[in-house]
């Protein structure tokens, strides 16, 4: 079935996957989500917002790849990564923020890390599970990175309700503020 093709698919390969299907049970379609989908269509459908959605899926891959593009290119030149007030030092594996050092778990550091290396743009939560977890089948873990954003908020925000460097975009995923 296709939710099978979905999940042999996620083994070998990132690219945006679209469910159209006439199984329209809210569980069947959290099921495709969950298991790697990108978007879930019903039957019946208009033609007009198939497209719509295939156009827009693309983008965001286009987007994550241009992403993965510039994290590599600050990995393999920089041994530091300053945005704004904090600073990632990549060879001491340290956070900084106004120069104060902050005290974070390295996967809390890899998670800054992957958001610094792209200041202000928009990162799924999908795709941090798959970058900094390694997960391809990311089952029910999409709370594991709201969970480890919060802990990193309660170390570097002074203000955690009102976040200045690592922001939410409601829906989508994080960024970290880029210098103005």
């Amino acid at each position: 079935n296709g939710l099978e093709v979905l999940r042999r698919l996620r083994k070998t390969s990132d690219m945006p996957v679209i469910l159209l299907t006439a199984r329209d049970a809210v569980m069947d379609k959290v099921s495709g989500l969950e298991m790697g989908a990108d978007d879930y269509i019903t039957k019946p459908f208009q033609h007009r917002e198939v497209m719509a959605r295939i156009k827009a899926n693309l983008r965001k891959a286009e987007l994550v790849t241009q992403a993965e593009m510039k994290t590599e290119s600050v990995e393999n030149e920089e041994n530091v990564i300053v945005v704004g007030d904090l600073t990632l030092d990549l060879k001491k594996v340290e956070a900084k923020v106004k120069g104060e050092v902050v005290d974070l778990t390295i996967k809390e550091f890899e998670v800054l890390k992957y958001l610094a290396a792209q200041p202000g743009e928009v990162v799924t939560r999908e795709m941090l599970l798959k970058k900094v977890w390694g997960y391809d089948d990311y089952v029910g873990a999409i709370r594991t990175v709201d969970v480890t954003v919060n802990r990193i908020r309660d170390k570097i925000e002074k203000d955690k309700a009102n976040p200045k460097i690592l922001i939410t975009k409601r829906g989508v995923g994080y960024y970290v503020v880029g210098n103005k």
